[in-house]
Formats: C-alpha cells, sequence, structure tokens
C-alpha cells in the first residue's frame, strides 16, 4: 500500500538567459554537495518556495533567486500521485498563486490541497494560554513544514522560531492524536468555561457598581455592609411601618378637624352645603364619564353602518353594469354558421322561431330569466341602501344629543367646582401645619421605597447571571465528560516513548558508529495535553546540550519524526530536508557529516519506509555509501 509521504523528483529554476539545469532526487537519501556558496542552501530554499513558503516582497528584492531567475519548477510525487508544480514570481499577478498541473490555485488552497492529499486532518489548537483571548490558530502546513525542513542557520530548536505551545501542537498532529486532544469538544469546552468566566466578572463587577451607587442614592441603615434580598425587605419593611404611622397620624389630625367642623355646623344649625356641593360634583363626573363612552359607541356603530353603505353601493353598481350589458350583448345575432363559418342568410322566418335553427323560442327564456334575477337583486340592495341611509341619520341625532349632554355636564361640573373653590380654598387656609410636615414626610418615605424596588429589580439581574453560569456549567459538565472521553484513548507514555526511542536510537547508533560523538545519557520525552518535555538525563535539553551535541540531538529529532512515518495512525510526511552548517562554534563539521547520515539511510531502507526521502546539504558527504549523491560545481560570486 502507497504510504501517504511526499516525495521530491525534480526540480528547476528558469529565467534571465541561464540554464543551469535540474537536479533530480530519489527516494531514500540524498546528498547536495559543493563547496561554499555553490547554491546548495539556494536550491532547498527553493524546494521550500515551491511547498509553499510564502516570501515577502523585502525579501524577494534581496535573494538571489528572485533577482536571477522568473520562475521554478518541481515534479512531485504525493501519496502516490505525480503532481507538477511551479511559481511563478515575476509574472504579473503570480506572486501568490501555485501552479498544479497547470492549473493556477491561490496560495492557501495550495497549502490545504497538501494537507488533503497526506491526509492530515484540519485542526486549531490553543495558541498559549487556551483560556486567553487569543482565537485557536490552525496547525497549517507551513507550521507542519518547519520540522521537516531545518534550515543551515537554525540549529537550535525542535523548530525554526516557532513558539513552544505551536511546536507541541504540530508533534501531535504529526502522531496523529491532535484531532482528539484539540477536538471541537474540547474548543467549545474552553469557550464555555471562558464564558463562565466572563459572566462571573460581570456578575462580581455589577453588584460593586450597584453597592455603591446604592449608598450614595439611598441611607437605608439595613444595606450598610452589602445588598441583599433579605437586607431590602427589611428595609422596605421599615419604611412601610414609618409610612403606615405617619398615615394614621394624619387620619387623626383630619379626623379631629373633621369633628370640630361638624358641632360647629350642628351649633348653628346650617345645613352641610359642602357635602351637597361634593356629591353634586361627583354625580356630574360620573354622567359625563357614562356619557363619553355612550358617544364612543355610537360613532363606532355610525362608522360601521356607513362602512356597510358603501359596501352595497359597490355591488349595486356592478349589477346596474352587468344588466346594462346583457341588455346590449341580447341584441346580438349569429352572422356565421359555428360548423362551416359561412354566412347566415335570414329567409322568411317562421314567428317565434330561432331563424338559424328554427326551433320554436320559449316564451320565459334563458335570457329574460337572467335579467329578472338581475333586477330582483338591484332592487334588493336599493332597499338595503334605504334601511341604511335611515340607520345612519337616526346615528347621526343620537350623537349630536349626546354631544350636547357632554357639553351641558362640562359646564356643570366646571360651575359646582368654582363653587367649591372658596371652600377648599378656606380649608386649606386653616389646616395646621403639623399635617403638611406628614405628608411630606410620607412622600419622602415613597421616594426612598420606590428606589428600594428599583434596587430589587437591579438586584434580579445578579439572579440571571447566575441563572446564565448555571446552564453554562451544565453544558461544560457534558464536554468535560465528552473531552475527557477522547483524551482518555491516548496514551501519552506510549507516544513519548515513540519519539524518545527513535531518538535514543539514533543517538546509539552514532555512538556505535563514533564512540566520541554521543557523551551524554539517554532521552526521555514527556508529553501531556498541553506540554512537551523533552530532558537529556534529569535536565532540560535546551540548558544540558550546545554545540556539536545540540546538532546531534536535533538529528535524532528528525530521525525519530521520520520514524513515525511507518507507524500506523501518524501523519508524517515521510520527508526530511537538512540544511548542515558549515561550522559549529567555530569547528568545522566537514569531517562530521558522514556517520550521522548512516541512521538515515539505514532507516530508509527498512520495511515500511520505501516512499520516504531524505535530502541534505553539505560540504563533502565523502565516500557515503547507499546515499544519492548530487554534485554542485559552479561558485556563485
Amino acid at each position: 500500500m502507497v504510504g501517504k509521504t511526499l516525495i521530491i523528483l525534480e526540480i528547476s529554476r528558469e529565467g534571465g538567459g541561464r540554464d543551469e539545469g535540474g537536479l533530480a532526487f530519489t527516494h531514500g537519501v540524498n546528498v547536495l554537495v559543493g563547496p561554499p556558496n555553490a547554491g546548495k542552501s539556494k536550491w532547498l530554499e527553493t524546494v521550500d518556495y515551491l511547498l509553499g513558503d510564502d516570501v515577502s516582497a523585502a525579501e524577494r528584492s534581496e535573494d538571489d533567486i528572485f533577482a536571477k531567475y522568473e520562475s521554478a519548477r518541481a515534479t512531485l510525487q504525493i501519496s502516490g500521485e505525480l503532481v507538477a508544480v511551479e511559481r511563478r514570481w515575476k509574472e504579473q499577478g503570480a506572486m501568490n498563486k501555485v501552479y498544479v498541473n497547470g492549473q493556477a490555485i491561490a496560495l492557501e488552497d495550495y497549502r490545504s490541497l497538501l494537507m488533503e492529499k497526506l491526509s492530515i486532518p484540519s485542526v486549531h489548537y490553543p495558541q498559549g494560554n487556551p483560556y486567553g483571548p487569543r482565537t485557536w490558530p490552525e496547525i497549517g502546513w507551513r507550521s507542519i513544514m518547519r520540522h521537516v525542513y531545518r534550515r543551515q542557520k537554525l540549529w537550535n530548536d525542535l523548530a525554526d522560531q516557532q513558539p513552544q505551545s505551536e511546536q507541541h501542537a504540530c508533534l501531535m498532529q504529526l502522531l496523529g492524536v491532535a484531532q482528539e486532544i484539540f477536538s471541537s469538544d474540547y474548543g467549545q469546552l474552553i469557550a464555555k468555561s471562558k464564558r463562565i468566566l466572563e459572566l462571573q466578572g460581570q456578575r462580581q463587577q455589577f453588584m460593586e457598581m450597584l453597592q455603591e451607587v446604592s449608598r450614595e442614592v439611598i441611607s437605608a441603615k439595613e444595606l450598610g455592609v452589602a445588598i441583599t434580598p433579605q437586607s431590602l425587605d427589611a428595609a422596605v419593611s421599615r419604611l412601610r411601618g414609618e409610612k403606615g404611622r405617619f398615615e394614621a397620624e394624619r387620619e387623626q389630625i383630619l379626623e379631629k378637624l373633621r369633628n370640630a367642623a361638624f358641632a360647629d355646623a350642628q351649633g348653628k344649625g346650617e345645613p352641610d352645603v359642602v357635602d351637597a356641593l361634593s356629591e353634586k360634583l361627583v354625580g356630574a363626573q360620573a354622567e359625563h364619564e357614562a356619557n363619553f363612552k355612550a358617544l364612543q359607541r355610537s360613532e363606532a356603530r355610525r362608522t360601521e353602518v356607513e362602512g356597510y353603505q358603501r359596501l352595497l353601493k359597490d355591488e349595486l353598481s356592478r349589477m346596474e353594469r352587468a344588466l346594462e350589458a346583457g341588455n346590449v350583448l341580447a341584441d346580438l345575432k349569429v352572422t356565421h354558421c359555428p360548423v362551416c363559418d359561412q354566412e347566415v342568410h335570414r329567409g322568411a322566418d317562421r314567428e317565434g322561431a330561432c331563424y338559424l335553427c328554427k326551433e320554436p323560442l320559449a316564451q320565459d327564456s334563458a335570457l329574460q330569466s337572467a335579467e329578472g334575477r338581475l333586477k330582483f337583486e338591484t332592487d334588493q340592495l336599493r332597499g338595503e341602501i334605504e334601511e341604511t341611509e335611515k340607520l345612519v341619520e337616526r346615528l347621526a341625532e343620537e350623537i349630536g344629543r349626546l354631544q350636547d349632554e357632554r357639553a351641558h355636564l362640562a359646564a356643570t361640573s366646571a360651575r359646582l367646582q368654582q363653587d367649591l373653590r372658596p371652600v377648599r380654598s378656606a380649608a386649606a387656609a386653616i389646616l395646621p401645619p403639623e399635617l403638611a410636615v406628614i405628608d411630606m414626610n410620607v412622600g419622602r418615605v415613597q421616594e426612598q421605597e420606590q428606589q428600594l424596588e428599583r434596587v430589587r429589580a437591579a438586584l434580579k439581574k445578579r439572579e440571571e447571571l447566575a441563572e446564565q453560569i448555571t446552564d453554562i456549567q451544565a453544558e461544560v459538565s457534558v464536554l468535560e465528560t465528552t473531552v475527557s472521553a477522547h483524551n482518555s484513548h491516548v496514551d501519552y507514555e506510549r507516544l513519548g516513548d515513540l519519539i524518545a526511542d527513535g531518538m535514543n536510537t539514533y543517538l546509539g547508533r552514532i555512538q556505535e558508529l563514533n564512540p566520541a560523538s554521543w557523551t551524554q545519557q539517554e532521552v526521555s520525552v514527556q508529553l501531556s495535553e498541553r506540554d512537551c518535555r523533552i530532558k537529556v538525563g534529569k535536565s532540560n535539553w535546551r540548558t544540558k546540550l550546545g554545540g556539536t551535541l545540540g546538532l546531534y540531538f536535533l538529528l535524532a529529532y528528525q530521525y525519530a519524526l521520520m520514524n513515525l512515518t511507518k507507524e500506523p495512525g501518524t501523519h508524517y510526511p515521510g520527508l526530511v530536508i537538512l540544511d548542515f552548517p558549515a561550522e559549529v562554534n567555530g569547528v568545522s563539521i566537514e569531517d562530521e557529516e558522514n556517520f550521522v547520515l548512516v541512521p538515515f539511510i539505514e532507516l530508509a531502507g527498512q520495511k515500511g519506509m520505501e516512499q520516504t526521502q531524505v535530502v541534505a546539504a553539505g560540504s563533502s558527504f565523502k565516500n557515503l555509501v547507499g546515499a544519492h549523491r548530487v554534485e554542485l560545481n559552479t561558485v556563485w560570486k
């Protein structure tokens, strides 16, 4: 079965009047050799460009490749399929396009096509803190290429200029478990957890603001510590008690005034004129209200009858037009025979017979019957219209009467209010000042009570936020169970051992080839949902290693990734591109090159690794058995 791998078969550059030929590679290990400035690194950069690299305008203006040439081509074998790829950087409008088998597609679509053909799924991962504000980027093809292509000047980390969170995500993708670790359920879990934190923050800020504003507006001693439903109930209850006491005191004062006025009237033997006027005023106002309602009903009824009357008149008009049309059409005669279409000549007609069929005509013909029905309907409509006109007239009379009565009642009410105005003024003059103070206190208490009720309504917002948090927490519980089920299938120990075993195998092999090469302890790899820790012995490899040992370590990492190609369920594309540095810490590595590639040659020869490829650029690689040698002899100045 053909593996999901990427193999570079041929590559060439064109334009600028130069014809230097192309390069051909094979499966297995390929070494690109030549003296300094022979263009080895530039060829590998061209390969990277054909594999979807996006070069900025500034880089193009400074890079010799883009200055000397106009385009580059490559023949790739992707999962067993031959694909021709071309980039044209000097053709207008083609900079962000890739020509795949002659068809131009956008650069982003080309990267997606590579992922699709290699069966690498699209996965989004948390960059940094999953609960942070940043959106989850995709583990794209260019992120994976940083673990495939190691540039000459970047031999300091697992992947070139890539944050550790992205390194971890790419490694999980290459190991084939990124879909389970960074599943859509996990994304929803993080999003809902972030929403809970946001709502909790909103709830806290809301309560702090409500507490601060309430203290400035309301001087209720029950709210001294914090606003709670219980403290609000206590404050409202106290205010209602105060209002009740003020109203009782007011009623007592008014009762005393009423008793004194009644005793005075009894002593003088005068009738209670004020009560009589008040009763008349109340009666007049009640009649005025009843009159208003009756007037509304009558006007609504008149509007309804007038609308019905308009419908009847429209129907009568249609009936009259139909009757008139019937009279006009009745005189139309047959002028041509309906069978042969010849003109009909009238001869001596028998009286009472049809001139065409010669049959006797009935006295009550269909035409006369239809005309009679139309006349009957029009007579009925005219009768109904007359009735509606009479009903409208009666309603108009009723409306006029009600309007007159309404005006009379309004005048009566105004006169009674005028008669009572001196009495009210006198009563206001004799009211004690205590009554005004009580009224002010009642108003103050009522205002405080209304403010507390408004605070109570605002406090319900806290409960609404709490309900939202509870609902989302229930969803989070379900998602946590689902995510845990996904993660339970991920054996981090086994995956870590898979990388560690590959690295230790490589380091053990080069130590066997050159005992002075690897002088440190074994490598261990600890993987988790969020982290990747690689140690040499008990120390972090970044602080433990440097120089040549760091180079061996990174080669071991590339070896371990390439070894994943034969592991089922993984997504490594089977390609390793190594651009060796000329020296490490000022020491040339020309003598070191051969033995570091021997483990790759042996790995490519194993079963299941037939569709893999290593392209390594260096100075010499003399007498390296088992590698395809591509020599560059021209030195560019």
